[in-house]
């Protein structure tokens, strides 16, 4: 989940796939989850969860509109592409490990050693491919700090004891909202703008995770 994941997905945005492209590719994730649920583990799914998903993910796909304006099909380079899919598919069975046998585990041990895999994968990623560089600015220290403290140790650790105590589905379709959700820090923290387009995708995206989970509007709320 990390060592892969992150380690494929981040190469991928440095050698010329738009970060853009990265996130719609993410956004499949949901979808990769509810194919090996249905294929390989022979599980239910209605076909409610099925049409939140997709409208999900074209709620996705309007939010990131602009980042994808100037990306066209042909100037997609194949092998950060493949590395993109191969990334969300590491996730997704990473993912769906949580729900074997490991989750009975200690979440603290099996983080540690879940960690320390990451670390093997992304050292011998950083001496086979990496520039072995280190610009030991603030910036750097912070952006190493957040990436290692809340994502890696918080984010992680909470979502694999969401995915294993629910529904791995509908915890999954959460990802759904990461985009948008950056979408509007980088409108508050950084300035950008927030297209129509866009404002339209935060309802799609919300309404096809509403749909996911199960969330029913009565007429008095």
């Amino acid at each position: 989940m990390n060592g892969v994941y992150l380690g494929a997905s981040w190469w991928a945005v440095a050698n010329g796939l738009a970060a853009g492209v990265m996130a719609l590719i993410g956004a499949l994730q949901p979808l990769f989850t509810a194919l090996i649920v249905v294929l390989i583990l022979r599980g239910p799914i209605s076909r409610r969860t099925v049409l939140g998903l997709v409208i999900g993910f074209a709620g996705v796909a309007l939010v990131l509109s602009p980042r994808l304006a100037g990306v066209g099909i042909e100037g997609l380079p194949a092998l950060p592409i493949a590395l993109g899919l191969f990334s969300i598919l590491a996730l997704t069975v990473g993912t769906m490990v949580q729900k074997s046998s490991l989750a009975t585990a200690d979440l603290r041990a099996a983080g540690a050693v879940q960690h320390l895999g990451a670390a093997i994968v992304a050292g011998t990623l950083a001496i086979t491919v990496g520039t072995l560089q280190w610009d030991n600015a603030p910036a750097l220290w912070f952006a190493l700090i957040w990436s290692a403290g809340a994502l890696s140790l918080g984010g992680t650790a909470l979502f694999v004891w969401m995915i294993r105590h629910g529904d791995v589905t509908r915890i999954t379709a959460l990802m759904l909202l990461v985009p948008p959700a950056a979408a509007l820090q980088a409108y508050v923290f950084f300035g950008e703008t927030l297209t129509a387009a866009q404002l339209a995708g935060f309802v799609v995206t919300l309404a096809g995770v509403s749909m996911v989970q199960g969330v029913r509007l009565s007429r008095k709320s």
